[in-house]
């Protein structure tokens, strides 16, 4: 799954990272780094829910390398896909449901991907 969204094109690019500021229990947002590693797919979690307040702690990713792939998550039905691209992030894919992750292979038309497909640790 994270090399397909690697060679994904992309629908359009951020100067900034969109990341969701406020933290609510139940759409539990969240900003995460994807890796493969060893046929598995894995979430690095860069952000983090407050102690105190409503505001989501998220990390500073001006580190990360080219072609870094990042998970958004809005939602429990709204995660968006990016890929770190010299000094932007290009939206490769998005899921507005459950079980379909939309994957912008050419511009902005989009081939779908089963979101068990992500999920299941020999599909990378």
């Amino acid at each position: 799954m994270v090399k397909i969204l690697q060679a994904a094109t992309g629908a359009c690019s951020y100067r900034r990272l969109p990341v969701p500021r406020y933290w609510n229990p139940v759409d539990r947002p969240h900003v995460a780094i994807l890796e493969s590693m060893d046929g598995r797919f894995l979430r690095f979690y860069v952000s983090q829910p407050p102690t105190e307040g409503n505001e989501l702690s998220v990390k500073n990713l001006e580190w990360v390398r080219d072609r870094t792939m990042v998970e958004v998550r809005h939602s429990s039905t709204d995660y968006r896909y990016y890929r770190r691209d010299g000094n932007a992030w290009t939206v490769v894919a998005q899921a507005r449901d459950r079980f379909f992750v939309e994957c912008y292979e050419d511009g902005s038309s989009s081939g779908a991907i089963k979101m068990l497909d992500i999920c299941d640790s020999s599909s990378d």
